[in-house]
Order: structure tokens, then sequence, then C-alpha cells
């Protein structure tokens, strides 16, 4: 994940237009793997794409906020992370949502271009509720939270609304 990370805010991964610029695709393939109709760039995929962008009307709906999204996934991170009241605890659960919420929509990115796997937005968010809530019991073993609490409002269950 760290690697994953890195590679994410230096612009590294390898999307399509990342591949185009290294001469690995045509221009014909540069497409966005939800079919949106839309060049495939980081920022697009991430945020701005009708499909996988729209895992964050979802996410922020789950924790019961209100944002814009910038345009450039670091300024997004720094906004859903650091956008609240400063408390540390709340920005370390929020780092843990978003970068939960980029593996998902990259995995599934990867399972639409390379083995033909679709799950909807509803199933990804579902996801990003269960990876972000394992994430974090890992990281709290002594954690008194149950999953059921998490699925509907994590900050809540966790005091820090």
């Amino acid at each position: 994940m760290v690697i994953f990370a890195w590679r994410l805010f230096r612009n590294r991964l390898p999307t399509k237009d990342n591949l185009f610029r290294r001469g690995i695709l045509n221009n014909d393939s540069r497409m966005c793997a939800s079919r949106c109709g839309s060049l495939k760039t980081l920022n697009h995929l991430f945020l701005h794409c009708s499909t996988f962008g729209a895992v964050w009307y979802y996410i922020y709906g789950w924790l019961g906020i209100s944002s814009t999204t910038p345009y450039v996934v670091a300024d997004h991170f720094i906004q859903f992370s650091y956008g609240s009241d400063g408390s540390k605890v709340r920005q370390a659960i929020m780092h843990l949502i978003w970068f939960a919420t980029v593996w998902e929509i990259w995995k599934e990115r990867n399972n639409r271009i390379f083995i033909a796997k679709e799950c909807s937005i509803t199933q990804v968010v579902d996801k990003i509720k269960l990876l972000s809530y394992r994430w974090l019991k890992v990281k709290t073993v002594d954690c008194l939270f149950n999953y059921h609490g998490w699925w509907l409002n994590p900050l809540v269950m966790l005091g820090i609304v």
C-alpha cells in the first residue's frame, strides 16, 4: 500500500495517459476503463470519472460530510483529511478511509481491464467500508467498536463527529 500511495501522489501509476506518454499505448487505447468516454488520467480516474468518481459521493454520504471535489488528487487528499476540526484521531481515520477508497477504485479499475469483472459502485463502497474497518481493527486491536456501527457511520461510532 505504501508503494501504491507513493506512486499515486507522484502520478507514477500505470494509468492509460502515463502508458501513452511512455509509448506503450496508442492514442486509441487512452479511454477510461469505465467507458465514460473521457481520456483516462490519474485525476479523472480517482476523482472526476462519472463511474469511479461517483464513489466519493457515497463516501461523503456515509461520513455525513459535504464537499466539492478538487481537480487534483493530492488536493483532494488534503481537503478530505484536514478539512475538519483538526483532531489527530479524526485526521488519521480520514486518511485511512481515503486510502481505502483510492485502493478499491484502483482494484476495480484493474478488474474491469484485466479480468472483465465489474462491480457496481455500491459494491465498491461496501468493499471500502469493509477494508477500512479491517485496517482500523488491525491498527487498534483494543478498540471496542463493531462492524455494524462502522457500517452506519464510522465517525459517530468512534465519537469523533
